[in-house]
């Protein structure tokens, strides 16, 4: 009965500890997380795991902290050298094009065409052709620009004809 709750203390002094790390150091959320973050992120859940089976917790939370600060180490860079930013976190690629799918760059990142169009789909946007510019940002978002014909009606637009009717 003692071993058990010793394990359970334990168990639950490392997670605490690697989620006040994990917030003094200022993670983004899962979405912004980049591949480097992600790797990070999966070692540090292996370090805590290590420490709660091993003896030394404070070991665990050394290397945990530790991988912080090698993370922390490379988003510095990265804002320094661009260099490094399209290494570690890459750019984003143009994929429609006034309309137009670019095949050779869905190939490039390996989605479908079905993929995209269920994207587009989850996005509201039932026609490529309504699309000025999209792009696969750097974490894997779609982003996209309307032309101008596709573009929702606004209160302002609605403001600026009522004003011109009346």
């Amino acid at each position: 009965m003692d071993l058990s709750w010793h394990l359970i203390w334990k168990c639950m002094f490392l997670v605490l500890t690697g989620i006040l790390l994990l917030r003094l150091s200022g993670r983004k959320s899962i979405a912004q997380m980049n591949v480097a973050t992600t790797v990070i992120m999966i070692s540090i859940g292996e370090l805590i795991a290590q420490g709660i089976i091993e003896k030394s917790v404070w070991r665990a939370i050394a290397a945990v902290a530790l991988f912080l600060a090698v993370l922390v180490v490379l988003e510095l860079l990265e804002i320094r050298f661009i260099r490094i930013q399209n290494l570690i976190t890459g750019k984003a690629v143009v994929i429609i094009n006034d309309g137009q799918l670019d095949m050779r760059a869905l190939r490039k990142l390996r989605i479908t065409v079905n993929q995209l169009e269920m994207r587009l789909r989850q996005l509201g946007i039932s026609n490529m052709n309504d699309i000025k510019r999209g792009v696969i940002e750097a974490n894997g978002e779609l982003g996209y620009e309307l032309k101008e014909a596709a573009k929702l009606l606004t209160k302002r637009d609605l403001e600026i004809l009522l004003n011109r009717i009346v």
